[in-house]
């Protein structure tokens, strides 16, 4: 009995404090992304115009969370959220860094997973088949249960 509550007692402190993580992949250019991402980043902006910026975690499939993140992104302070990151590339011998900035809703923390397309238009294909639909130098698109999908220009 005394190791059934023990046992009960560790998973509850384990799983506070090591937070839950969130399935998601990100693909950049329709390559999955392993290690190329550096520098990840959940900011936060409140009503009251404040903002914080919380380091964290990626691994192919799970963008890793902290509790502080949690009550963060649930808070009903939050107003906005962007996730952040760097993508290093080599092209020709040269190490080449792209900053990706997405906006994420709170919604997309409570999909069972999430897919986060990233379309890099340093890549003339891209630029040519999504380039029309931003000025921006990407585009993301998300996919997740009865989600919708990005149209292209042609």
């Amino acid at each position: 009995m005394k190791f059934k509550l023990l046992l009960i007692l560790l998973i509850g402190v384990f799983g506070t404090v090591f937070g839950q993580n969130l399935n998601m992949v990100i693909d950049v250019n329709d390559r999955l992304v392993i290690t190329e991402i550096a520098s990840a980043y959940l900011n936060f902006e409140y009503e009251d115009g404040t903002k914080s910026r919380i380091a964290i975690g990626y691994h192919p499939g799970e963008l890793v969370l902290d509790n502080d993140s949690w009550e963060k992104i649930k808070s009903d302070k939050t107003k906005k959220i962007n996730l952040t990151f760097d993508y290093y590339t080599s092209k020709r011998g040269n190490q080449e860094v792209a900053n990706f900035e997405v906006e994420m809703k709170k919604y997309h923390f409570e999909k069972r997973y999430l897919i986060l397309h990233v379309y890099d238009f340093r890549e003339r294909k891209y630029r040519k088949k999504y380039g029309c639909l931003t000025d921006a130098n990407y585009i993301t698109d998300f996919n997740y249960p009865q989600g919708g999908i990005l149209i292209s220009c042609g």
